[in-house]
């Protein structure tokens, strides 16, 4: 990787780059040769935007918001997780939550783990995209640890501390692992919920979708399917397997909007679930238009939708309690 291509667009980023840089990353987003670089420099922000560094203080702050925001509606996901409409979409959360948002809870910014090492526990949520595309969301006091790359690998592997539910990417030819202490838990693809809190003593693993294989060392302890769920304490031989009602057993995760890769219209569905409105849409060219972003720890309606219209170029309108959306569709359909 080219270390000074990466620092042009931590630059950019941090609204630091002169015109003529400006036109030299613009034109490398036009392709994708620099996909690794902008992530690695995006990563590096996110990080020191989480961590609250005086770095990430941005030479023009409204300056910025606005340019994000401008290229934004033009730059919307034309495939699942393009770099430019997808790194344009985080870099507007980014920036609302900077500009607007930062005396509450942070919309999501999706963060990598730089080394194998167990990242610090943190206080609230986090969503985590794996290289794979598999959809991981973090209970509070949880990390992961992943390698940002599985390519060349026989398996995908990852450790987890704490609560997670994954919703795997289905790769038949590399199963995807969870190591939890004595515990693996293996898939091709599917979503389930892992507990396995230190302070708990306890491995529990409930699944949504799809099919699980629970292992201790080289016994399985239990195959699991949709609504069964497996708990195994510490220094005892025996498990519990039951039928369980995996909306109650995930519900701290309802607190999270999660959109990834979705249609304005299935993630009008998501918000009227969550905020108890009625969602209608003035025009149906809008209804289509994808994108990926996500929400933590209950973010109010109107944070949402700000950062959504950024995003689709669509408009919100409240109306009691009804949420009108209008718009001229995307330029990606």
């Amino acid at each position: 990787m080219e270390q000074s291509i990466k620092q042009l667009f931590l630059k950019y980023i941090r609204n630091l780059t002169s015109q003529q840089e400006n036109d030299q990353v613009l034109l490398m987003m036009k392709n994708d040769n620099y996909q690794e670089e902008w992530a690695q420099a995006l990563t590096e922000f996110q990080y020191e935007f989480e961590a609250g560094k005086e770095e990430t203080e941005l030479a023009d702050q409204q300056a910025l918001f606005q340019k994000i925001k401008k290229r934004a509606t033009l730059k919307t996901v034309k495939k699942p997780l393009h770099w430019i409409g997808y790194a344009a979409s985080v870099l507007l959360i980014s920036a609302i939550a900077y500009f607007l948002l930062k005396p509450v809870n942070k919309p999501v910014i999706v963060a990598k783990n730089k080394t194998d090492k167990p990242a610090e526990k943190t206080g609230g949520h986090k969503w985590i995209k794996l290289p794979d595309g598999t959809s991981v969301q973090l209970n509070n006091d949880s990390r992961l640890v992943y390698d940002q790359d599985f390519k060349g690998k026989q398996k995908r592997e990852v450790t987890l501390y704490g609560e997670a539910f994954f919703d795997v990417a289905h790769d038949a030819a590399h199963p995807f692992i969870i190591h939890t202490g004595k515990i693996t838990t293996t898939v091709l693809g599917t979503a389930f919920n892992i507990s396995a809190y230190d302070h708990q003593k306890a491995v529990t693993v409930t699944v949504t979708r799809g099919r699980v294989l629970v292992q201790r060392a080289d016994k399985t302890l239990a195959v699991l399917t949709s609504n069964q769920q497996l708990s195994w304490k510490i220094g005892q031989e025996y498990q519990s397997k039951q039928t369980v009602n995996t909306e109650t057993a995930t519900a701290w995760k309802s607190q999270d909007l999660i959109m990834d890769d979705i249609t304005l219209l299935q993630a009008s569905e998501l918000i009227a679930k969550r905020y108890g409105i009625e969602v209608l849409f003035k025009s149906d060219k809008v209804k289509k238009c994808r994108f990926t972003a996500a929400f933590l720890n209950r973010n109010n309606i109107s944070q949402v939708t700000e950062v959504l219209s950024a995003i689709t170029g669509a408009s919100f309108e409240r109306k009691g309690n009804q949420l009108l959306i209008d718009g001229e569709g995307c330029e990606n359909l």
